[in-house]
This record gives C-alpha cells, sequence and structure tokens, in this order.
C-alpha cells in the first residue's frame, strides 16, 4: 500500500524518495491524508452551507460570537500529548476543551453554530501554515486543516440529522430524558469522527517505512486508543452546558464553563511539563549514550561523524540538527533532507561563538527575521585554547514547543563535541609524540655509529670517552681520528639549542671537521678554519659550535690543539703534585662569523699527565635544589681519582654527576674525554692500530 502511495505522493512532493524511516512515513501519510480527507472536509462545507440558518445567524449573533470568543480562549488551553512508539519514532497528538463549548452550542442552535468552530479552525490552520517553511510541515499542517475539518463537520452535521430523527429539540428542552437522544447523536458523533481517523493511523501503524511490530505497535495502539478517544470523555459536558443554558440555570452553566476552562488550564500546564520532563530525560540518556559512544570510538576521530549520526539526530522531538567544524567541515545535518543553516549564521557564530535563542521572528545578528522555528547556535570551544572550533545549531519546527529549555541540553552537546575533539588532538599529539620518540631513537642510533666503538691502543697511552645524552638525540660529540705518522686527533664539541635541530647540526659539524681534519693533519688551526667557511656555505641557521680539537704525538707526547669557544679543558701534571692547567679559547666558535681565524696552542704532555675535555653540560648541570655541580666540583672530582686507569677515572666522574643530579632533570648532554699517558712511559712508543669507542 505505502509503495503505492508512493508513486502516487512522487508527484505531489517531489524527492520523497530521498526520505527515510519516520519522516518518509509520516510524509506520505500526510499526502494520504490530504487526499482523502480534502473531499469529506469539502462534502462537510457544503453540507454546512445548504443547513445553515440565517435567520439563527441574524437573531442569535450575539451567542455565535459569544460561541467564537469561548472558542479562542479554550483554544488556548489546548493540551497535547507525545508517545515514543519506538526509537527516532515519536507520536504527537492535540486537544482542546473547546469540543465543549462547540458540542453544546449545537445543540442549543443546530448545525449553523458549527460556524464559529470551522472558521477558527480555517483561520488557525492557515495562520500555522503561513508560518512554516520547510514543505513537509506544511504537508503536515495542510493534512491537520483538512482532518480537522473533515472531523468536525460531517460526523456533527450526521449527529445532528439523527438527533433530530430520534425526536431531539433544538433548542435542547433540559437534561431529562429528552436529553437522551442528544446523548445517542454525540456517541454517533464520535464514531463517525474515528471512522475517519483510522485510515490514516492505519496507514502509519502498517507502514514499512517505520517497521512497528512487537512492543512498538503495542504502543502505537495505545497512542491512537489516546488520541482519538479523548474526545467522548468531555464530550458530554456539551450536552451538559447546553442543557443548563436552555433550562436558563445561567449561573451553573457559567460555573461549569469555569470549571471546564480551568480543567484545560491544568492539563495544558500539565501536559506542557510532562513534555518538558520527557524532553529532558530523552536529552539526557541520548547525552549518556552519546557520552558512552565518544569513550567507546576509535580515539583518532575517524568515527565522529557516524557516531553523532547515530546518538544525535533523534535527541530534540520535531527539530533539525545540524553541525559543523570550522571552516567547511559538516558532521551531520539530521533529518538529511532539512534546510541546512544560512552561511551568514555560521559566520557569526565563528566571530561572535557565544551560546544563543532566537525565538520566531526575532531579528537576526547576521541580517534578516527567524521566518522558520526558532534557532538555538551554540559554538564548539576549544578545552585549551576556548577559541571556536564549530557549531551546533538545532532548529525546532513543531509550534507550541518549548525550545528555550533546549539551550543547556545543546551547550552539553557542544561541550561532548569538544572533549572528543580534543581526545583526539591528544591522541595525534602522542602519536607524534612517539614518531618524534622513534625519530629521536634513530637519530641517536645514527649518532652512536658516529663515535670510537673501541678505545684506540696506543702503546704508552689511555683514551677514553662518553656522551651522557639529556635525551634521545644529543648535542654533543667527541671523536678520537687516526691520522697518519700514528698521531690521533681527539674532539669534543658542543652544539648550542637542543633537540633535533642541534642533533642534525651536529651530524654536519662532526662531518665536516672531520674531513678537514685529515686534509691538516698537523695543523688543527686550518681544519677549524676550512670547517669552518664549509660550515657558513652549508647552513643558514643561527646554530653554532663550540669544539676542542687537538692532535696529539703519541711518540713524543706533543699536544698541539685549538680551542673554539669551548670549556676549556684540564691538564693535570703528574709532576707538580697534579697542579691543573687549562686550556683556553684561541677562538671564536665554529659558525659564526666568516673569516674567522684560529690560533694554536702546544704543549707536552709527561708520563702521568692526564688531559679531561667535557662540554659545558658537567659544570652547568644542576641538583635538586637547584644548585650547579662547577667548574671547582668538576676539578675536585677529577683529582680526587688521578693515578687510576683512564676507564675507572671517567666512570668515576660520570658517577658523582649523577648522584649529584639525583632527582633533578638533566638539562643538557654532558660528555668527557679522558686523556692519560702511562706513567714510566718515557720512551718513545710506536703508534697502535687505531680504533674507535663510545660508552
Amino acid at each position: 500500500m505505502e509503495n503505492f502511495l508512493l508513486i502516487a505522493a512522487s508527484r505531489l512532493r517531489p524527492g520523497i524518495d530521498s526520505l527515510q524511516g519516520r519522516d518518509r512515513a509520516v510524509t506520505v501519510g500526510n499526502i494520504f491524508g490530504v487526499l482523502y480527507l480534502t473531499p469529506l472536509a469539502v462534502v462537510g462545507v457544503v453540507w454546512l452551507v445548504a443547513v445553515t440558518d440565517l435567520s439563527v445567524v441574524r437573531g442569535s449573533w450575539a451567542i455565535l460570537a459569544g460561541v467564537f470568543a469561548l472558542i479562542y480562549v479554550f483554544g488556548r488551553t489546548d493540551f497535547f500529548f507525545t508517545i515514543e512508539v519506538k526509537k527516532n519514532v515519536e507520536a504527537h497528538a492535540t486537544g482542546s476543551p473547546a469540543d465543549v463549548v462547540v458540542w453544546g452550542a449545537a445543540f442549543l442552535l443546530g448545525p449553523t453554530a458549527l460556524w464559529p468552530a470551522f472558521l477558527w479552525t480555517v483561520f488557525q490552520g492557515l495562520r500555522d501554515w503561513r508560518r512554516e517553511d520547510p514543505i513537509d510541515l506544511r504537508w503536515t499542517q495542510v493534512r491537520v486543516l483538512a482532518e480537522e475539518v473533515a472531523v468536525l463537520l460531517p460526523p456533527a452535521l450526521i449527529a445532528l440529522a439523527l438527533y433530530q430523527r430520534w425526536g431531539g429539540v433544538v433548542p435542547l428542552p433540559g437534561l431529562g430524558l429528552e436529553a437522551m437522544p442528544a446523548f445517542y447523536a454525540t456517541l454517533v458523533r464520535f464514531g463517525v469522527s474515528m471512522l475517519f481517523t483510522l485510515p490514516f493511523l492505519a496507514l502509519l501503524f502498517f507502514s514499512p517505512s517505520l517497521e512497528l511490530a512487537g512492543q512498538s505497535r503495542a504502543v502505537f495502539l495505545k497512542f491512537a486508543a489516546v488520541s482519538v478517544g479523548w474526545p467522548l470523555l468531555i464530550a458530554p459536558f456539551g450536552i451538559l452546558i447546553a442543557g443548563l443554558f436552555a433550562e436558563g440555570r445561567f449561573v451553573a452553566t457559567a460555573f461549569v464553563l469555569a470549571g471546564t476552562l480551568f480543567a484545560g488550564v491544568l492539563a495544558h500546564h500539565l501536559s506542557k511539563a510532562v513534555d518538558r520532563s520527557r524532553q529532558r530525560t530523552r536529552e539526557v540518556e541520548r547525552l549518556e549514550t552519546l557520552g558512552r559512544a565518544f569513550l567507546n570510538a576509535p580515539p583518532d576521530g575517524s568515527m565522529l561523524e557516524e557516531t553523532l549520526e547515530d546518538h544525535v539526530g533523534d535527541m530534540f522531538s520535531y527539530a533539525s540538527i545540524e553541525i559543523r567544524l570550522f571552516p567547511d567541515r559538516p558532521l551531520i545535518l539530521s533529518p538529511p533532507h532539512s534546510a541546512p543553516a544560512d552561511e551568514a549564521a555560521w559566520d557569526w557564530l565563528h566571530i561572535v561563538p557565544e551560546a544563543s535563542f532566537f525565538p520566531r521572528g526575532a531579528e537576526l545578528p547576521w541580517g534578516g527575521h527567524l521566518t522558520v522555528g526558532s534557532l538555538i547556535s551554540v559554538p564548539i570551544l576549544d578545552i585549551e585554547t576556548k577559541e571556536p572550533l564549530g557549531g551546533v545549531m538545532v532548529t525546532q519546527r513543531l509550534l507550541g514547543a518549548d525550545p528555550e529549555r533546549q539551550l543547556p541540553a545543546v551547550q552539553s552537546l557542544s561541550a561532548q563535541i569538544a572533549s572528543a575533539l580534543h581526545r583526539t588532538t591528544e591522541y595525534e599529539r602522542a602519536l607524534a609524540h612517539q614518531r618524534i620518540e622513534q625519530e629521536l631513537q634513530v637519530a641517536a642510533e645514527i649518532q652512536a655509529s658516529f663515535m670510537p666503538r673501541t678505545a684506540p691502543n696506543v702503546p704508552g697511552w689511555e683514551m677514553r670517552a662518553t656522551i651522557q645524552s639529556a635525551r634521545e638525540a644529543s648535542g654533543d660529540f667527541l671523536d678520537l681520528i687516526p691520522l697518519s705518522g700514528g698521531r690521533w686527533g681527539i674532539l669534543v664539541a658542543d652544539v648550542s639549542g637542543k633537540g633535533i635541530a642541534a642533533a642534525l647540526y651536529m651530524a654536519l659539524a662532526r662531518t665536516i671537521i672531520r674531513t678537514y681534519a685529515f686534509e691538516h693533519e698537523r695543523d688543527p688551526e686550518l681544519a677549524f678554519e676550512a670547517a669552518n667557511r664549509r660550515i657558513l656555505e652549508d647552513t643558514d641557521d643561527e646554530l653554532f659550535v663550540t669544539a676542542f680539537y687537538a692532535v696529539l704525538d703519541p711518540a713524543t707526547g706533543e699536544l698541539s690543539y685549538t680551542n673554539a669557544g669551548h670549556n676549556p679543558p684540564y691538564l693535570f701534571r703528574a709532576a707538580d703534585g697534579w697542579a691543573v692547567e687549562e686550556l683556553p679559547a684561541t677562538g671564536i666558535p665554529l659558525g659564526l662569523m666568516e673569516g674567522a681565524e684560529w690560533t694554536c696552542e702546544k704543549l707536552r704532555l709527561a708520563p702521568g699527565d692526564t688531559l679531561v675535555a667535557y662540554t659545558d653540560g658537567l659544570p652547568d648541570a644542576e641538583n635538586e635544589k637547584g644548585e650547579p655541580f662547577g667548574e671547582k666540583r668538576v676539578i675536585a672530582t677529577v683529582r680526587e681519582r688521578l693515578g687510576v686507569p683512564a676507564v675507572e677515572l671517567r666512570d668515576g666522574v660520570s658517577e658523582v654527576i649523577r648522584d649529584f643530579i639525583g632527582g633533578a632533570e638533566q638539562v643538557d648532554d654532558i660528555t668527557v674525554t679522558v686523556v692519560r699517558r702511562e706513567p714510566g712511559a718515557d720512551a718513545p712508543a710506536s703508534a697502535g692500530s687505531g680504533g674507535r669507542e663510545g660508552t
């Protein structure tokens, strides 16, 4: 049945094939309702015109005007109820105690008394139709108007005709046995109106789009019984009002009308309170399930749109919701066929990230007036920076709803989305950090490959070195370079800066210095000058290198060195009671200035002498109190361990500095190189085979 109607409906409502679920079923039902109810409504209007008694209009115009006024007053106390048939499917029905006035007036004035109700119904239907913009809501209003007229006129006219056939008199003579035909007519009116309503309800009940089954069908039947049956409960009060008025008991009539109005007011406020409670419960449940879904979703944000679609689309009854991320990433538009918000609204929300509510007809800050429903606009703010990441816009489509109360729920929804986005950001940061750690690990492994792997085997000499890095990749570097003639190059250097940039600069500087060390084997100052030119040619970075480079001739003990702004190494003389001699800078650091020059200094290491070269990470290391290790502690630590093998001296210094730092953070790399001439090594020593060491 629905498929057949869908073919017919597609001619009247283009694009209906794109609708799904409740929207599709309701739209098909609306078009079906218009098609079968409109002829009944037209028949009712023609019949009403035919039976209208103009003499009643002329003679009882004041009563008719009063009936119209009462219909208006009672109509403002309409009540409504909503039942969730199944997830994402709700049934909504409205009612009004104004029918008591209409039916009572019909027993006093006859069919002519139906005109005020008919005119009010048409006026209200056309007003609501004009206020709606989405095409499906306009179809709903047309169907509702056709249904109200069809349920109002033909059943009432049939019932009044039978009332007169059964001996009923207009006006109703009283509340005795003569009122029984009125009661029977009331039952007929109810039965006929129910027959007119059932086809529409049956279409929804059996609709394959709604997929009602089991408990859902039971709930729907409950809704149908309440929505169709409530008039039977209040219609007899119309007979009571007519009878009291006909008997001249005007005070009692006013009392019954006042009581009915009071009951209508209570029902009106109660229905609103129940609906608000139902909506708040619905919002809380959806927000809770959304929060759990976000926690269970992949942290990379890949399921963000799907999660929102599953849990947000039906969060607000009879409303459309749109969520975007700036600048132009849509997350959800539900229902899918809804008109998206104006681009100017999104631009405004980006500039003015504040939660706002705009009622129907409000002047909009981005221009124009709100003609469709009401609008809630809430930004999605970054948890850390509070900058706008996007926004949520909820347009309430249902007339008579209380949308402003939805603002806290929309704000909670925005906060949950912001939290999910923050989780994704943290996840991406963790991945980036992990990638950086992996890259640093690779850089550290590459750097380790640059370092000497074994200690040089030089008879009469000991050479040991170590780097204690503050991070995976180090800006310090050292080298023991085997040169011709048995000589050895000893290099200790430190790149300014930290992290990957310093590590990369270190790799470049180490390679360049080593290259020119072979080219200028006897002249360390020339090696630095050539390396400085090449570093400045190959880089435009603001980093620089402090370096100590010496050429040792093991055969004679002669040491030729150049110090490019580096911490002065310490030479401890064994013959002078371990007197310490500094090897100061002989020029500026490498990579600072073109054309810079360095001088070369020479000295001789006697048997037992020990040379300790280091980087500034050693004296600058701080303990938990923020106290630096200092130059004096460096000298004292080395002097306490002089006379032992170089490896023990190196390890002893490393152990002392680790104990000194303790639980504090090591902020800089620490490099220590020890060169010791063994005691008694007076005879010229032949150079052994070169090797490399890194510890």
